[in-house]
């Protein structure tokens, strides 16, 4: 057996931007424990999460708070397809509201109460006084983007908020900052750089009083020891006392995301097969950005090739 095929496997969940209209309808139709997600879902929230998730329209999926727990239910029903499969991880994390889906998979938290935290997240993000926007910038190095960021704060403010691999960095900030920002990115040589449908300012300083706020929300939902190695992609550190997990995700919405590092960190463990458990593919390509020798699989993909779940 090659050192590949014996090296571990990591469960990773998408965040906000992998939805789309439709996803998760052909695990609906196939099960019931699927279905009592969206039921639960919708029970808890007030929102039609399989309607929005399965007819749209778009620009409603889209909506900030709707996409997060529609994504959050989805990549909680690819979960339970992959362990009926017997897929089983040796560690998990997620990408910004994918934490939640890994606090699952790990047993910090119920789905119930996580999605009350992604719900709580949310809600006090859009209530937050300052919003602002994010954009990607694809093809320059962190540092050039960094000193873009210093180069377009003027009346408002732009940092450096996702770096998900040497040359794919997203930045965050007020919206007339991320603009010049953008524009700024394509003069000095970008391959790409547009702004992103993004309601708020995530991952930037700009949403640290949202992240006190949820911290207090936190206090009074039940989290536990992991079961399971549990990646913070805050800090590409495991975590495992329950106390610091409840204020690295209240801090979350306002840190930096290391993708880069996390993935990194990853292999050095000897993690060589990424599952992605959601809709889409957007990380799995992230990590090939990051290590081609990894194996990266959208677990999506496998079932459509399979022709399970399927409507």
């Amino acid at each position: 057996m090659t050192e590949r095929a014996m090296s571990k496997t990591a469960f990773i969940f998408p965040g906000q931007g992998s939805q789309y209209v439709g996803m998760g309808r052909g695990l609906y139709d196939a099960g019931c424990d699927v279905r009592a997600l969206y039921d639960e879902a919708a029970s808890i929230t007030g929102i039609d999460v399989a309607g929005v998730s399965f007819d749209g329209p778009a620009e409603t999926l889209a909506a900030d708070i709707t996409a997060q727990i529609s994504v959050y239910v989805s990549n909680e029903a690819h979960r339970l397809k992959a362990l009926e499969m017997g897929l089983r991880p040796d560690v998990v994390t997620g990408y910004s509201l994918g934490f939640y889906n890994a606090l699952v998979a790990s047993g910090v938290l119920s789905f119930a109460d996580g999605l009350r935290a992604v719900h709580a997240a949310g809600r006090l993000v859009m209530a937050s006084p300052v919003q602002g926007t994010m954009g990607a910038v694809i093809g320059l190095s962190v540092d050039e983007v960094e000193l873009i960021c210093a180069d377009s704060s003027a009346t408002d403010h732009v940092w450096v908020s996702n770096i998900n691999a040497a040359r794919q960095v997203l930045v965050s900030g007020g919206a007339q900052a991320v603009g010049r920002a953008v524009a700024l990115a394509t003069e000095r040589g970008a391959l790409s750089a547009y702004v992103l449908p993004m309601g708020a300012a995530y991952h930037s300083p700009m949403m640290k009083g949202a992240s006190a706020l949820l911290l207090q929300e936190l206090s009074g939902l039940r989290f536990h020891t992991p079961r399971l190695p549990l990646l913070s992609y805050i800090d590409a550190g495991y975590l495992d006392d329950p106390e610091a997990i409840m204020r690295t995700v209240a801090g979350a919405i306002s840190s930096r995301v290391l993708w880069r590092d996390s993935v990194l960190r990853l292999v050095s463990d000897g993690v060589g097969r990424f599952i992605e458990v959601g809709p889409g593919a957007s990380l799995s390509r992230m990590v090939r950005w990051v290590d081609r020798t990894a194996i990266a699989e959208p677990l999506e993909q496998t079932l459509k090739e399979a022709g399970i779940g399927q409507p």
